[in-house]
């Protein structure tokens, strides 16, 4: 059977971290939502998604269907927000294989979906713009059998930071050492806890320790000592771990990662450079981030009460009291660089000083130092994208560079209610 991951209307409330990807790019655990999907049911997996995003993700993904359905026999459509859990999967595998159609809603909102072939083929046209809305989709009901099970979708932007620790524990299956672990690295718990993959390296005074959960180490990772890892964690391929480093537990940090600094409870998507020592807590951060020397991300308030996050123009209670940032693509910070705990800070944006209020794509922020923020000059962005690529063996396609033009061009008006200046900015 063929899944088709679909995104809904409420993936606005994931923004800034799916400005640049599919909601099921989002990294939780030791998987995207995508690739726990697809290994799951180890069938054909259809993306379909904002059509802003289809060009990209086509050249992203080599062969994969994006927003293309050709054939609507046996189509599951699984909502691109689902916790990817065990239980999770296991129970729409289960409900998938009766021969009945059927809905899965979490709460009303729609997780599954089953239904004949030629009812596909008459809604989906409806979404040209590849949202699936669920008040179109909620109409096939009568043709269901209908189920409402709690603890199956992504709610708030922060509920990836609260699963990400748990998701690391379930998807811990591989165990031992393949690449070198120098007789120096000290562990502490058992070493069934720890996976080292192929061509990796940890150096001596490197310690590991496993008594909280696994850790795992992918495949050519530089480990170097003296640091520490505490498990649960997770490092992806082709990632240094930098001298003086604290990987801290419940830390996911993606493949290509140079991390110098300390990471708790946080998720790394990938391509992040965080050479220098900075903290990150309790915070996503997308892909080619770049975190200057003594970058700090707070997450806890002065009078330990809840962080609160502005959402759609609310603002709402987390209801936690350590709860950092969520960054998104291609974002720079200066030196000194504080970010204030719960802030949401828009693709291409450059933060200098202390940052205590969300931050619009392409903004150069830098209120602690002239009063105001400035916008960043689209030619500006794409000239460092090239840069930044650059450095690490690769070339900015065609299919990006339209991407990025359309989402600067579509959030000006974000930038305007902001009282974004469009200008120069000196400092001199």
């Amino acid at each position: 059977m063929r899944i088709l991951l679909f995104e809904d209307e409420f993936h606005k409330i994931l923004d800034p971290l799916v400005s640049m990807r599919a909601v099921a790019e989002l990294r939780l655990g030791f998987h995207s939502i995508f690739e726990a999907v697809s290994k799951f049911f180890n069938s054909e997996v259809i993306l379909y998604v904002r059509s802003y995003l289809v060009d990209v993700l086509k050249v992203r993904f080599g062969g994969l269907k994006v927003n293309c359905i050709d054939d609507f026999d046996d189509v599951l459509m699984v909502n691109s927000r689902l916790i990817p859990k065990a239980k999770n999967l296991n129970l729409i595998s289960s409900l998938a294989a009766k021969n009945t159609p059927f809905m899965l809603f979490d709460g009303g909102e729609i997780v599954a979906v089953k239904v004949r072939g030629s009812l596909l083929e008459d809604i989906l046209p409806k979404f040209h713009d590849g949202v699936v809305r669920s008040d179109t989709l909620k109409t096939l009901r009568g043709e269901c059998s209908v189920y409402d099970v709690g603890g199956m979708l992504i709610k708030n932007l922060w509920d990836i930071i609260l699963l990400n620790e748990d998701l690391i524990k379930e998807g811990f299956t591989v165990r031992g050492v393949n690449g070198e672990l120098d007789d120096h690295t000290i562990v502490y718990g058992s070493k069934s806890n720890l996976y080292v993959g192929e061509g990796s390296r940890v150096e001596g005074n490197v310690n590991i320790d496993v008594r909280g959960g696994p850790v795992y180490i992918g495949r050519n990772v530089n480990v170097l000592g003296p640091c520490r890892i505490e498990g649960p964690s997770y490092i992806g391929d082709n990632t240094i771990i930098l001298s003086g480093a604290r990987i801290r537990s419940g830390s996911n940090i993606g493949f290509n990662c140079r991390v110098g600094g300390e990471v708790e409870a946080s998720v790394l998507h990938g391509y992040v450079n965080m050479y220098h020592p900075s903290f990150v807590g309790h915070s996503y951060v997308c892909e080619w981030v770049n975190l200057a020397a003594f970058t700090v991300t707070s997450d806890l308030k002065n009078t330990y009460g809840n962080i609160r996050v502005k959402i759609g123009g609310s603002i709402v209670d987390s209801g936690l009291n350590k709860l950092g940032s969520f960054i998104g693509d291609h974002v720079k910070t200066s030196i000194n660089c504080g970010i204030f705990a719960g802030k949401r800070i828009g693709i291409f944006s450059h933060l200098f000083g202390y940052v205590y209020e969300d931050v619009p794509p392409f903004t150069i922020y830098s209120k602690a130092l002239v009063g105001k923020s400035y916008e960043l000059k689209l030619e500006s962005a794409l000239e460092t994208m090239r840069r930044v690529y650059l450095r690490r063996g690769r070339q900015l396609s065609p299919e990006e560079m339209g991407l990025v033009k359309y989402l600067f061009q579509s959030s000006d008006d974000e930038r305007v209610k902001a009282g974004v200046v469009k200008g120069s900015l000196s400092i001199i």
